[in-house]
C-alpha cells in the first residue's frame, strides 16, 4: 500500500482523466479501510491543481465522507487549508469555502470547527491582498 500511495500522490498534481481514474480505481482496493480512505481524501485535497475548492466541494457528497466524523474533516478540509495554491488564492475561495464549513460544523461539532478556524490565525503573514479577502465564518476580519 505504501508504494500504491507514493504513486498516487505523484498523480494526484496533474488533473486529468488518468488522475480520476486511478484515483478511483484506488478508492475501489480500500473503500473498507477507514484510515486509508481518510489519507486518500487528504491527498486529493492537498493537491495544488488549479481550483482544487471545487474538488473538494464534490468530496464533501462522497459515500465515504461525514461531516460528523472529525476525522473525516481532519482529513478534507484540513487537508485543503495545507494546500498554498488553492486555500490562499488570490480570489479569496479557498477562505470563503472554509468559512462555509465552520458554520457547518460549528452547529454540528463546535470543538472541530474551532479547529478548523484556526487556520485563519496567520493572516497577517498573507499579502495585501489576502489579508482583504480573509474573512471569518461570519465575514468579520479574520482576528483570531
Amino acid at each position: 500500500m505504501t508504494e500504491q500511495f507514493a504513486a498516487l500522490a505523484s498523480l494526484a498534481q496533474n488533473p486529468g482523466k488518468t488522475r480520476d481514474d486511478v484515483l478511483a480505481y484506488f478508492y475501489d482496493k480500500w473503500q473498507n479501510n477507514y484510515l486509508v480512505l481518510n489519507k486518500w481524501f487528504s491527498l486529493q485535497a492537498m493537491s495544488d491543481i488549479p481550483g482544487n475548492v471545487e474538488n473538494v466541494r464534490k468530496l464533501l457528497n462522497h459515500p465515504a465522507f461525514d461531516l460528523h466524523n472529525p476525522n473525516n474533516v481532519y482529513s478534507l478540509i484540513g487537508g485543503f487549508c495545507r494546500s498554498p495554491v488553492n486555500f490562499h488564492a488570490k480570489d479569496g475561495s479557498g477562505y470563503k469555502f472554509l468559512g462555509d464549513i465552520v458554520l457547518q460544523l460549528d452547529k454540528i461539532n463546535p470543538q472541530t470547527a474551532s479547529h478548523m478556524v484556526s487556520n485563519f490565525s496567520r493572516w497577517r503573514r498573507y499579502d495585501d491582498n489576502r489579508q482583504k479577502t480573509c474573512k471569518g465564518p461570519a465575514g468579520e476580519d479574520c482576528v483570531y
